[in-house]
């Protein structure tokens, strides 16, 4: 049904779209990701799951088309429609928005976009963009809320020799967030967002992040409360007696509850110099006063271009390991449900990958690329293996 859903979504737009060529200039690009990879190791999961020891080109083979008309005097729209090999290709309208140029450095758009959480999160599917085969992991992993509807207010300007780029917004997301493979309807409400980059000749500065109220209240009700209810229930039975008063319970709850104040923030610089490349970001996000650890994540990246050549060399890193100071005060008792509840709602998972990319420009338009990686997962081994495939932009 949810497939159904977003197909006639897309199909209604590309017919606005079309309708609109009859009074307006409509343009059609679009890009394409046709790659494949497979790990050399025994275990089946590598880079927080995209591929295993069978050779795949699912995972992150992607097609999209972009639709835009500028219906004149500073007033344009734009859809995107998109589809990815990992959810089957079912279509998407990824963008659908309206665009207002309010003057020379405002610009104005409403509708359906996608949330600037990090430096490229607007052009991370846009393969041809990226160097590598991907955009590190550790940081641009797949959010459920990456795609929001809201307004935002971007302004270009001119600081001396800096250029600067900045934008405000104002959105809200819902949809499915999963415990335990079962889907919870889940919102982030109120999402304000800021971003802003300094560009000077090679060197880039750049800065962002957003606060939002999340909605996880079916997680809590439908997961957390149940096993914490459960946990109680058994311990009193156990001992004969109330062991865990109701007080405790709820303190408990409230305590280690998935609804609260999200807060994401990311900073970093790049250098394009003399064809010698250099990215570096950090991110750090999580709900506040929740059992939601705050993730730190990071990477390096670093190249140099020959001729239609490019040599990339990325490091990075992913920590999101469960903090239980939250329970300090409580009862053993309560302690222990705590700590499982927490262990439940995180991965612990820690990981560091290497990657050596290398990327041919064999057409204007297109690249082939070639990666090997070894992830290392917290107290596990080092695991290889390799992705490749053709990025185009039309």
């Amino acid at each position: 049904m949810e497939s159904i859903k977003k197909c006639k979504a897309a199909l209604l737009i590309a017919g606005v779209c079309c309708s609109a060529s009859s009074f307006a200039d409509v343009q059609f690009n679009g890009f394409a990701s046709i790659k494949a990879g497979v790990v050399f190791d025994d275990e089946e999961v590598i880079l927080n799951g995209i591929y295993d020891k069978d050779l795949s080109f699912k995972p992150e083979s992607v097609f999209a088309l972009q639709v835009s008309s500028d219906l004149t005097e500073g007033l344009s729209v734009t859809a995107q429609i998109f589809a990815q090999g990992k959810d089957d290709f079912d279509v998407e309208a990824r963008w659908a928005y309206l665009s207002y140029q309010v003057s020379d450095e405002w610009r104005v758009n409403v509708g359906r976009m996608v949330l600037p959480m990090f430096y490229k999160s607007e052009s991370e599917k846009i393969g041809y963009t990226v160097t590598g085969n991907r955009l590190p992991r550790a940081v641009y992993d797949d959010f459920e809320f990456a795609v929001v509807e809201g307004v935002r207010l971007n302004h270009s300007t001119e600081l001396g020799d800096w250029s600067v780029n900045s934008s405000f917004g104002y959105y809200a997301w819902e949809g499915d967030f999963y415990a335990e493979n079962n889907p919870y309807n889940s919102a982030f409400d109120k999402i304000f967002s800021v971003s802003t980059e300094f560009t000077y000749d090679w060197l880039t500065l750049f800065a962002g992040g957003f606060i939002t109220e999340v909605d996880f209240n079916a997680i809590d009700d439908g997961f957390i409360y149940p096993i914490i209810d459960g946990a109680v229930a058994g311990i009193n039975a156990q001992a004969g007696a109330t062991v865990i008063t109701p007080g405790e319970t709820q303190s408990l709850k409230d305590t280690v509850k998935l609804s609260g104040d999200g807060v994401y923030y990311y900073l970093g610089t790049a250098i394009d110099y003399n064809d010698w490349l250099l990215t570096a970001e950090y991110a750090d996000y999580g709900i506040k006063d929740t059992s939601d650890t705050y993730t730190k994540a990071w990477y390096v990246m670093a190249g140099k271009r020959i001729n239609e050549y490019t040599l990339l060399y990325t490091y990075e890193e992913f920590d999101e390991e469960p903090e239980y100071t939250s329970l300090d005060g409580f009862s053993p008792y309560v302690t222990a449900i705590g700590t499982g509840v927490i262990d439940a709602v995180l991965e612990n998972y820690l990981f560091t990958t290497q990657t050596v990319s290398l990327r041919y420009d064999f057409h204007s338009n297109a690249a082939f690329k070639l990666d090997v990686f070894s992830s290392k997962p917290k107290g596990g081994s080092a695991q290889t293996g390799m992705s490749f495939g053709v990025d185009l932009v039309f």
